[in-house]
């Protein structure tokens, strides 16, 4: 046989060496004669390599032109990725300054790009949009990239202009909306005129093209950006190549990283290695299996922030089924009855947890306690042996053979905070949790040096995703504080956990600020609020301390929860200054938000006040047995969160108030919350001091009315302050507005308990 191989080497290495000439001379009469298809062959090879691309919608791509493509732009490789995917020849459209850059000139020259003059030169810019109009009249197709640079973070960055000076009048071009995404934004950006290239951090690169349906040529700047945004949540409602739930996920990292350590238990110090979530994870998933027959198919999970309460969650979804995950803070009688409602039948829960909230054992009640005694020396010895020798997914299918694949399985029920009413129960798939983990991690600059810390509570959808599923399936260390208001020992865990990342509303923040020095938050790269208003105070406190800004989000449990984080836009200054004050930021990559008409529905343009609707891969499967209600909220693809904004030109949002939180006076609409600011900025005050809600008035229909807890206030100066900063005068409260108070009605998460901020305004009206 070998001389057998060896013969048939000597006959076809020297044909080959032959054949050398004539294929060399193939190679480069095609980079001379043909640059799209070379492009397409360096394409091709790049996607053998290092991409893995996935198109949406080629179909929409006509035959022929002409055709004008408009893009996003995140990364250098977007000229090649857009060629690779059309057939035409594309002229992409490039800024001078772009061109200029010298390690990208050869490979700009060489695409024939089209160089775009800069606006300080008139007369080159009309000779260039004469250009574009020929050569649309003999039918090319051109790329525009509107936002005219590559984005800083991966986020859609304001789109300059619209298309309509690009095209002939006097013939009808086609214009294509293309969407360009990748799983960590970009790999590579310029900086002080170098080129950057970042780490990878999963291999193969996942990048996306999505082509949408043609669009009018008239829309203006705005709504182009619109367009390709809304494509982006379109494309990336689906599952992403090789996606996994959770569970699975942790398992595959787990398998690959056996004696790594991801889960942290703050208070012991103690760490538990991978090996051992997966002993514990697996052997409690076969106990949930004989345990719980319920037919509604829920877990209920009552326990503390802790490395246990983690793998008990990945225990219920391995045992196929999904973890009701209790809100302890709503109180014993809400909590139990939102259960129950759910048809929960087995609540897993530990004896001390129920000794400390001072609750009675209900029927529905398992103690880990006596759970883990039952696992014999013999279980846990062919558990061990499972680990270490069976395929990971022999594991995984062995494990959990229903939904250790199913990305649409549900991952969790989490309960509303229920500021409005009764608490609703949430629906969240593993793509909701999945898709919210990948927007968020891309514009974050996440990379495996990261660690976070658990204070949120994991029963919030916050708490649950940055807090479990991130560290779950990434493999980002943890630390787990039960209370989230353990400032001391939250503190010095971000000293001595090195964390990178905090999350914290911003009355978290308030008393955790009590306690840090600034060497305790040397480590942080990021910190981000939420649920509640950022107050000016708390934001000037924290950069007085660590030199860099406090990063405001937006969510709600609905949307699995992140929408939004204000950003910049650079991740050069990431997490040393925000971008745009006073807004909660952009929609995160894959997330579209739109402001729409309170009334009519119909979308509103740039700084007019409307709802805020929300379309994305991340929007809750609905809630549990409430098909009508679910119908509300969650209309043509967009979840309508209830609140009032605006947003700028440059995508950025602005929250107004809750479209319940206003007053009719006067025929006039007066937001809440903008007093409660303006009183909150006068008061310089870093803690909420005041709620203002709204109460009946014969006269012009309705009033305000400030609760405070302040003593000795002095309501004439804070009117006469509120007037100083031009507040319209029917913003304005009158002294007798005012009204004293023991405490302001508070949930757990710091927000405003609405119900019971109601129920004070009709005591006051009997």
């Amino acid at each position: 046989m070998k001389e057998k191989f060896i013969e048939c080497s000597g006959y076809v290495l020297p044909l080959l060496a032959e054949w050398y000439p004539v294929l060399i001379a193939v190679f480069v009469f095609l980079i001379l004669c043909s640059p799209r298809l070379t492009v397409k062959i360096i394409a091709f090879f790049l996607r053998l390599i290092m991409f893995r691309l996935r198109v949406v919608g080629k179909e929409n791509m006509p035959y022929s032109g002409p055709i004008l493509l408009v893009s996003n732009h995140v990364s250098l490789v977007d000229l090649l990725m857009i060629q690779a995917v059309v057939r035409q020849r594309v002229r992409f459209m490039v800024r001078t300054e772009i061109i200029k850059f010298i390690p990208t000139r050869l490979i700009f020259w060489y695409l024939g790009v089209l160089r775009v003059p800069s606006s300080r030169h008139p007369k080159a810019m009309k000779r260039f949009f004469n250009d574009i109009q020929n050569r649309l009249r003999a039918g090319e197709t051109i790329c525009f990239f509107p936002e005219g640079a590559i984005s800083g973070s991966g986020n859609l960055m304001r789109f300059r202009s619209g298309v309509h000076a690009l095209l002939p009048p006097e013939i009808q071009v086609t214009v294509m909306p293309v969407r360009l995404g990748m799983v960590h934004g970009r790999l590579t950006g310029i900086h002080n005129k170098r080129i950057h290239f970042r780490k990878l951090t999963r291999w193969p690169v996942d990048y996306s093209v999505a082509i949408g349906e043609p669009v009018d040529p008239n829309l203006s700047a705005f709504q182009l950006r619109q367009k390709i945004s809304e494509l982006g949540a379109i494309s990336e409602t689906s599952p992403q190549p090789g996606e996994r739930p959770i569970h699975t996920a942790f398992i595959f990292h787990a398998k690959r990283h056996l004696f790594g350590k991801v889960f942290y238990d703050a208070p012991t110090g103690k760490w538990f290695s991978n090996f051992k979530m997966l002993m514990l994870t697996i052997m409690l998933s076969k106990i949930i299996r004989k345990i719980d027959k319920g037919t509604a198919g829920y877990t209920g999970v009552l326990m503390p922030n802790t490395p246990v309460t983690a793998g008990v969650l990945m225990a219920v979804q391995c045992a196929d089924r999904t973890p009701a995950i209790m809100n302890f803070s709503a109180g014993e009688s809400v909590a139990l009855t939102s259960m129950r409602d759910a048809g929960v039948k087995t609540i897993l829960t530990s004896k001390k947890f129920l000794e400390k909230l001072k609750w009675e054992k209900s029927e529905e009640m398992v103690f880990l306690e006596d759970l883990v005694p039952s696992i014999t020396r013999m279980q846990k010895f062919l558990t061990m042996l499972m680990i270490l020798f069976l395929p990971t997914r022999t594991i995984v299918r062995n494990v959990s053979p229903l939904s250790c694949y199913n990305m649409f399985q549900q991952a969790v029920l989490l309960f509303s905070s229920g500021s409005t009413g009764k608490p609703k129960a949430v629906m969240l798939t593993q793509r909701n949790i999945n898709c919210n983990i990948q927007s968020f991690i891309r514009v974050i600059d996440w990379s495996t040096r990261d660690r976070v810390i658990g204070n949120l509570p994991i029963f919030h959808s916050f708490g649950f995703t940055v807090c479990f599923a991130l560290s779950a399936t990434t493999g980002t260390p943890v630390a787990y504080i039960a209370n989230p208001l353990d400032a001391s020992l939250i503190v010095k865990t971000c000293g001595t956990f090195k964390v990178t990342i905090l999350c914290a509303t911003p009355t978290f923040l308030q008393k955790y600020m009590m306690k840090a020095k600034a060497e305790d938050f040397q480590s942080l790269r990021l910190c981000i609020t939420g649920a509640e208003k950022l107050r000016t105070e708390l934001a000037d406190r924290y950069r007085n301390l660590t030199g860099k800004d406090i990063v405001e989000g937006y969510g709600c449990t609905e949307l699995s929860p992140i929408v939004t984080v204000n950003l910049n836009n650079s991740i050069y200054t990431l997490g040393t200054r925000s971008d745009h004050p006073g807004s909660i930021g952009c929609p995160l990559p894959g997330i579209h938000a739109r402001i729409v008409d309170i009334n009519t529905g119909v979308e509103l343009p740039p700084g007019m006040d409307g709802r805020l609707q929300v379309r994305a891969g991340s929007v809750m499967k609905g809630y549990l047995n409430a098909p009508e209600l679910t119908e509300q909220v969650i209309q043509n693809n967009y979840y309508d969160t209830g609140d009032i904004a605006h947003m700028d030109e440059d995508g950025y949002v602005y929250i107004t108030g809750r479209a319940n939180r206003f007053s009719k006076i006067g025929g006039e609409m007066v937001p809440h919350e903008g007093v409660e600011d303006a009183i909150t900025q006068y008061l310089h005050s870093e803690t909420r001091e005041i709620a203002v809600a709204g109460r009946s008035d014969r006269m012009k229909g309705e009033r305000l009315v400030i609760f405070h807890i302040l003593e000795n206030i002095d309501t004439a100066a804070i009117i006469a302050g509120l007037r100083d900063v031009g507040l319209p005068n029917i913003w304005i409260p009158k002294p007798e507005d005012f009204i004293k108070v023991d405490q302001l009605p508070l949930l757990g998460s710091g927000k405003l308990d609405l119900v019971k901020l109601r129920a004070m305004v009709k005591e006051l009206d009997q």
